[in-house]
């Protein structure tokens, strides 16, 4: 299951802006956009190349860290606009990735923005692990960070419980150890308009803090069309195209190699060769779910309820419309840099061709953020164009967008082709486009009883929107299309993220397990562990509740009878809910009828409780039902039940991996 979250040639516009942008040049005749740029030499792939530096948003002024936790580059992208801003009312930003830097360092600056966000059920992002181990040591002095002046920004879903925990918690954090909040924390709920929160809060903030520090408020305007990076083009026997021609993947083109000594994550994932591909649903399903394998070797290793990170690529009749649409060719190579690197710097993305670009880099079937919008709008030459587009990206009128882009389910290319008006360079598309960040999926498989491999398991998604658009999801898409040939090996970048979905560690510790359709996919691996487990001695009651519609959605059905035959599952609950019945049979209507074992095994014999799949309305469904259960048997009210399971989750018995 996934978590959706989320984001090449220069067009003849970019290289005007580019030419323009040095004002003691005049400007050049207009170039065949296919043409390479005669940049200045390159190194050869072969030669050291140094390291961008880390400080890429400095200026003049008031020293300011603006530290983000980020894991699908939400929270990186919020911070590099407070530095842009931040520069306009006097104050010299640093934006720092917070796995870069060294946390006992952090008693001597003397003002930090901290933009945070919560991952899962309450978790910090990859990258903020080390940040947050480090504030909550309690060995940690009440004077640690005394003289330190902050704000937070939290990024959340208010539907997942533990809404905007890390922000929060960085909050209080600070205070307790000394610094002192001079603005107040803000919080941005992705369930309904991140952008629109975070633009609400930054609105007074920069004025509030320079009122602070007692310094002089500018008249600040917001430029969308201001740059952080140039793209630059070049010609296919240069090293840069033989780079380009080497590296299938820009993610290990932009590394050069994978993490020297390290292990694979999210910034350096791991090329798994996809081994199997096939399809789970039987004939006459009008669906598709995928049984996926990848070959990992020792590279990577898991638990049982972690996820697997994939990065996909977006379909190739998507990327052909897109480079169509924004006149740029497709096997042209190019690189992107940060506009004001000097000396020889590694690329943001690339060398690769255009093709590698659009199909692995940028979202292109993802949503639109208002600050694209804001981008397309600079370059819309119809009045009427700009005027929408314009209404659409204002933050403070959030029914347009909701209205066209949300519920319309509009993607980038949809925009696009929205507004035939639009001639947005090449370059600053790249730039400002949404980023394709990677798919997360529950892994289906125990490490033990498939060394060396993990699987998943992902339903295709095909629907129609409002609009009449098909939409494909891009990474089921893309993996259903994977088919293994012997001669043909597939390569997919992947890494681990660690979940606190975990089986108990006593073996003995009866498991109630409750997830329909591909919210299986976990359990499929608990179960497996514990038939490891149950070869090894005894094992605690395992039950599962699993919901389909009938027959041909009916997943992994011969593994989960064979598991019930040989013991180590000890009671199996199907639902059927599209079968020849009279009504509709979902997991919950089966909870039920074992009423009396799911009482017993949660109250007295303090087993664990495990819900996975949708949470909009399964997980609450089954939450429900488990409150009438203990109502009727515990003898308890309504509030004692809740009181219950809150009580149950605070002590790790109650576990949730959902999605939306």
């Amino acid at each position: 299951m996934y978590i959706y979250y989320i984001p090449i040639v220069i067009g003849l516009g970019g290289i005007i802006w580019f030419y323009l942008s040095k004002p003691s040049k005049p400007t050049p005749a207009k170039p065949n956009p296919i043409t390479p740029v005669q940049n200045k030499p390159k190194v050869s792939p072969s030669t050291p190349v140094k390291k961008a530096p880390k400080k890429k948003e400095v200026s003049d002024g008031r020293p300011v860290k603006i530290f983000y936790g980020s894991q699908t580059g939400t929270a990186e992208d919020f911070s590099h606009k407070l530095a842009a801003e931040g520069k306009k009312y006097g104050f010299a930003p640093e934006v720092v990735d917070m796995e870069e830097y060294d946390m006992e360092e952090l008693h001597s600056e003397s003002f930090v923005i901290i933009v945070i966000a919560t991952y899962g059920e309450g978790e910090p992002t990859d990258n903020a692990r080390q940040f947050d181990d480090w504030i909550t040591e309690d060995s940690r002095s009440p004077d640690e960070l005394k003289g330190v002046k902050f704000t937070v920004f939290g990024l959340g879903n208010k539907t997942y419980e533990k809404y905007n925990y890390m922000g929060r918690k960085f909050d209080k954090r600070l205070e307790e150890l000394g610094a002192e909040r001079i603005y107040k924390k803000g919080e941005g709920d992705d369930d309904g308009s991140l952008e629109d929160d975070f633009a609400a809060w930054k609105r007074d903030m920069w004025p509030g803090v320079c009122e602070h520090f007692g310094m002089p408020i500018p008249e600040v305007d917001s430029n969308p069309g201001e740059r952080r990076f140039r793209v630059d083009t070049f010609t296919r026997d240069s090293p840069e195209g033989e780079q380009a021609e080497k590296f299938a993947k820009i993610h290990i083109a932009k590394k050069n190699a994978q993490k020297e000594g390290g292990t694979p994550d999210i910034k350096n994932p791991y090329l798994a060769k996809l081994v199997v591909n096939r399809e789970l649903h039987a004939v006459g399903s009008d669906r598709s779910c995928r049984h996926i394998e990848f070959e990992i070797g020792d590279a990577l290793k898991y638990e049982v309820g972690d996820h697997l990170g994939v990065f996909p690529e977006n379909d190739p009749e998507v990327v052909e419309a897109a480079a169509k649409r924004l006149n740029a060719p497709l096997d042209a190579v190019i690189a992107m840099y940060p506009i004001e690197a000097k000396g020889t710097v590694k690329a943001v993305v690339g060398p690769c061709t255009v093709r590698k670009a659009l199909s692995q880099y940028s979202d292109l079937s993802g949503s639109p953020r208002k600050g694209f919008l804001r981008v397309l709008a600079t370059y819309a030459s119809d009045p009427q164009e700009k005027k929408k587009l314009l209404e659409l990206s204002d933050d403070k009128s959030p029914q347009p967008y909701q209205s066209f882009i949300k519920d319309d389910q509009r993607t980038v290319l949809c925009v696009l082709n929205d507004f035939p008006s639009v001639d947005i360079p090449f370059d600053h598309f790249l730039e400002a486009a949404p980023k394709m960040s990677p798919r997360m999926y529950s892994i289906a498989s125990s490490l033990r009883e498939h060394p060396g491999r993990v699987h998943i398991t992902a339903v295709v998604v095909n629907y129609v929107t409002p609009t009449k658009r098909t939409h494909k999801g891009v990474t089921t898409t893309w993996l259903a299309r994977a088919i293994p040939k012997d001669d043909e090996p597939i390569l997919v970048p992947v890494f681990i993220e660690k979940s606190s979905f975990r089986l108990p560690k006593d073996p003995l510790t009866p498991v109630l397990m409750v997830g329909p359709g591909t919210g299986l996919a976990p359990f499929r691996g608990f179960i497996q562990e514990r038939k490891h487990q149950h070869s090894k001695g005894q094992v605690g009651e395992s039950v599962l509740f699993f919901g389909c519609r009938g027959d041909v959605d009916y997943i992994y059905a011969d593994e989960l009878k064979e598991a019930t035959s040989t013991g180590y599952l000890s009671k199996l609950f199907v639902a059927f809910s599209r079968m020849d019945q009279q009504k509709k049979v979902y997991v919950q209507h089966k909870m039920h009828d074992y009423s009396d074992g799911i009482y017993n095994l949660l109250h007295e014999q303090k087993g664990y409780l495990y819900i996975c799949g949708d949470a909009r309305a399964m997980a609450k469904d089954v939450h429900s039902s488990i409150i009438q259960i203990l109502t009727k048997h515990g003898n308890k009210t309504e509030e004692q039940a809740e009181q219950f399971l809150t009580e149950l989750k605070q002590s790790g018995r109650y576990l949730t991996d959902t999605w939306f």
